[in-house]
């Protein structure tokens, strides 16, 4: 078994954080509903935060699952990091057809990069688990900490006034 104790307190820490910031997401978005709903652009950029703050919670859902092989759970870490990134590039492709004020909007929380990181370090370490690698694990710390402050920053976004042009 790959997970010993203390990649246990790792999960137990990023998923309590990953909770945490869902739950601080749902309040942001409460708090500017009308806007958000008014903007196809703000729902798409919302539920990619929403994405990025499930996808560590999954993570640690997996690592605290006891008595499985590292094959197992290489092949959902693999799963979570695909299925996310599938999300994120439908979210990638609604934001493309918006119009051009909603576009400008969407834009800000459109950071390809720390997205495509965020879920082929996933993939990767779940890739080295299930070759029977368990340093795999190691790429699990970039991966959540990218995917927390990438979503944090979103839902920031999210509290601060319209600009006005």
């Amino acid at each position: 078994m790959t997970a010993p104790a203390n990649w246990e307190d790792f999960a137990e820490m990023i998923g309590g954080a990953s909770g945490a910031l869902t739950g601080l997401l749902f309040v942001a978005v409460s708090l500017n509903a009308t806007r958000i709903a008014g903007s196809q652009g703000l729902r798409a950029s919302a539920a990619q935060t929403l994405v990025l703050f499930l996808t560590p919670l999954a993570m640690a859902g997996a690592l605290l699952t006891p008595g499985q092989a590292d094959w197992v759970l290489g092949a959902e870490l693999v799963a979570a990091g695909v299925v996310a990134a599938w999300i994120l590039l439908s979210l990638r492709r609604t934001k493309r057809r918006l119009a051009d004020e909603d576009r400008r909007l969407a834009e800000v929380f459109n950071r390809r990069g720390p997205n495509v990181m965020v879920m082929a370090l996933f993939v990767a370490s779940g890739i080295i688990l299930i070759c029977g690698q368990s340093p795999g694990l190691y790429l699990l710390l970039p991966a959540s900490l990218v995917a927390l402050v990438s979503g944090a920053l979103n839902a920031w976004l999210f509290l601060l006034p319209p600009v006005r042009r």
